[in-house]
């Protein structure tokens, strides 16, 4: 077979073949970082689930004692108001008193009375005269200039700042401590990531 004598294969299939070397597997690198993800995200549930739980209670407990406070304050601000009345009436009484008693007696004359009927006008918007309302001024100038007038109801003024916000409830070297697990954390899941390279 002359005509027929030639290779069944046309390619020369042993200058190929080398040895064939399978590609090793690789390592998942993401294991640690996705382990470090879960673990994370069951402390969030759990921290969840804890607070669903407990936060009820927390609150009626918080409302229950900011009531009693409430309480406690008006009856402080009642009794402090009801002191100052009475300590007020008690020095206009006494000033009263004073005043009589200092205030020298002139014994009565004999003096004509005189009635003359005269036209005093009347001041618009009220049912003063004109004179009644110069000396209502007078009396008013007087007052303002010399007196000290001492108010007849207490009027509240807070003494301190109230405990209300995140700031008070946890205060600034526990925001402080969370800042710097937060950065720590970020950290670290970096590390993991790029070690995972």
């Amino acid at each position: 077979m002359a005509l027929n004598n030639y290779d069944q294969d046309p390619f020369d299939r042993e200058d190929f073949q080398e040895e064939y070397t399978p590609e090793p597997e690789k390592k998942s690198g993401n294991r640690t970082f996705l382990t470090v993800i879960i673990v994370l995200g069951l402390v969030f549930l759990v921290a969840l689930l804890a607070l669903i739980i407990f936060a009820p209670k927390y609150i009626a407990s918080q409302r229950e004692a900011q009531m009693q406070e409430a309480a406690l304050i008006n009856a402080a601000n009642t009794a402090t108001a009801m002191a100052v009345v009475a300590q007020q009436d008690e020095l206009n009484t006494q000033q009263a008193q004073t005043a009589i008693a200092l205030t020298p007696t002139v014994a009565p004359t004999n003096t004509p009375v005189i009635a003359v009927a005269t036209h005093t006008p009347v001041v618009a918007g009220t049912e003063l005269s004109a004179e009644e309302m110069a000396t209502i001024a007078a009396l008013q100038t007087q007052m303002a200039g010399g007196a000290t007038v001492m108010p007849t109801s207490a009027t509240a003024a807070p003494t301190e700042l109230p405990d209300t916000g995140l700031m008070d409830d946890i205060g600034l070297p526990t925001m402080a401590g969370i800042a710097v697990l937060l950065i720590i954390i970020i950290v670290f899941s970096r590390n993991l990531r790029l070690s995972s390279r």
